[in-house]
C-alpha cells in the first residue's frame, strides 16, 4: 500500500482537494528528474471524501501498490510493445504496398503508437470508473491550520479524533 499524508484543502459536494506536500517517496525516487511536477512542491488530489473530512484536516491517502504497477505497466510498456509490433508488421507489409522495409516499419511503428494513444484514453476512463485504482482517504490524523509556504513536518498536529475506514477490498479477478 502506497501511503501520503496531506491536507484537506477544499471540501465540496462529498468531494475532497487534499494538499500533498513532496515528501519521502519524490526525494527518493530515481525518475524525479524527468516527472513534469517534481518542480511544483505541492500537489492536488481530489478524493471522495468518505470520511467527512473537513478543510485543515490532516489525512493518509492510501492506494494499493499493485494498482499502481498495473498501470505503470500498461503506460510504459504497452506503447513500446505497439511500437515494436507495428515497426515489425510495417516491415513484413511493406512491399505489398510497394514501400521499402525501413519505410514500412517507420509507418507501422507510427500507426502502432498512434493506435496506443485512443488505447490509453480507453484504459483511463476504465481506471477512473474502478475503485481499485482511485487513491483514497484513509484515515483523519488531526487537524492543522498551515500557512501556504509551511512544511507538513515542521507542524503537530490533534490527533484526538482520528478517524479511518478498512482497507482496501482485495479483488481477485
Amino acid at each position: 500500500m502506497i501511503t501520503e499524508e496531506g491536507i484537506i484543502e477544499n471540501v465540496s459536494g462529498g468531494r475532497a482537494t487534499v494538499l500533498i506536500r513532496r515528501s519521502s517517496a519524490c526525494a527518493h525516487c530515481d525518475s524525479k528528474g524527468a516527472c513534469e511536477v517534481a518542480d511544483e512542491k505541492n500537489m492536488h488530489v481530489v478524493l471522495t471524501n468518505e470520511l467527512q473530512g473537513s478543510v485543515g484536516d490532516r489525512v493518509l491517502i492510501s492506494l494499493p501498490a499493485n494498482s499502481l504497477l498495473k498501470l505503470s505497466l500498461v503506460v510504459y510498456f504497452l506503447p513500446v510493445v505497439a511500437l515494436v509490433a507495428g515497426a515489425a508488421v510495417g516491415n513484413a507489409w511493406g512491399p505489398f504496398f510497394t514501400l521499402k522495409s525501413a519505410t514500412g516499419s517507420m509507418v507501422g511503428g507510427g500507426i502502432g503508437l498512434f493506435g496506443t494513444y485512443f488505447l490509453m484514453k480507453w484504459v483511463n476512463r476504465l481506471a477512473s470508473s474502478r475503485m481499485e485504482y482511485r487513491p483514497r482517504m484513509t484515515q483523519v490524523i488531526g487537524t492543522e491550520r498551515l500557512q501556504p509556504d509551511d512544511n507538513i513536518s515542521d507542524h503537530t498536529a490533534d490527533t484526538s479524533g482520528i478517524h479511518s475506514v478498512p482497507d482496501f477490498p482485495t479483488n481477485q479477478e
